[in-house]
This record gives C-alpha cells, sequence and structure tokens, in this order.
C-alpha cells in the first residue's frame, strides 16, 4: 500500500506564478468536475507512450500526394460551383503517379496569391 487512505485520490497544486501551469488549469477547468480525471489519465497514458520529449515539436513529413489532392479537389469544386479558377486558368493535367504537374502547381500558386490578396 503507499500510505494514502485512498490510492485514487489525489491533491495536486499548481504554481499561479508559472505560465505552463496557468495554461494546464484552464484546460482542466474546462474538463468539467468528472472529465478531468478522464484527460490527465489519457494525457499521462499518452506522454508515457510518445516518443518526444516534452516541448520537442513533432515534425511529420508533408504527403505532398495529399495536399495535391485536396487542392485539386478544391479547385474542381471551384469549377463547379461557377467560382472563377485562378488566372490563367490551367486544366489540371496529373501525371502517371496522379501528381498535378508543373502547370497545376502554377494554378495552386496563383490561388494562394488570390487569396492572399483579398
Amino acid at each position: 500500500m503507499t500510505g494514502k487512505k485512498d490510492a485514487t485520490r489525489f491533491t495536486i497544486q499548481f504554481s499561479r506564478a508559472d505560465p505552463s501551469h496557468r495554461q494546464v488549469t484552464e484546460i482542466l477547468n474546462r474538463q468539467g468536475r468528472y472529465g478531468k480525471a478522464t484527460y490527465i489519465a489519457n494525457t499521462v497514458l499518452h506522454y508515457i507512450s510518445c516518443d518526444k520529449k516534452p516541448g520537442e515539436r513533432r515534425t511529420g513529413k508533408l504527403d505532398e500526394k495529399l495536399v495535391e489532392a485536396v487542392v485539386a479537389r478544391i479547385l474542381q469544386n471551384r469549377e463547379n460551383t461557377g467560382v472563377a479558377p485562378p488566372s490563367p486558368a490551367v486544366e489540371l493535367q496529373y501525371d502517371a503517379d496522379g501528381a498535378i504537374g508543373a502547370e497545376g502547381i502554377s494554378a495552386v500558386v496563383d490561388a494562394l496569391e488570390m487569396f492572399r490578396k483579398k
């Protein structure tokens, strides 16, 4: 036994002076009375199974094929809904691997520039 009357009951005091502690208290207080324990349990279990150290940012490899597919779908939806495509209008051509190619990438860049200007 741990020397406690109830091994499942804890009292935690966070530091008001520590910004990270304040951030955690805000997150925990949004969980409601009974959600805090579940949130903490899930967080601790995730943390101990995670291969990153605290403060390390996860860097995932950009899935270019997925990005191209999403952008192609967005451009296609714009065409289908009558929204003018970016200038110059480019019909997306796909290579054997399903990539949109240089002209398609140029169309995406033009579209992004159009959105930035708005």
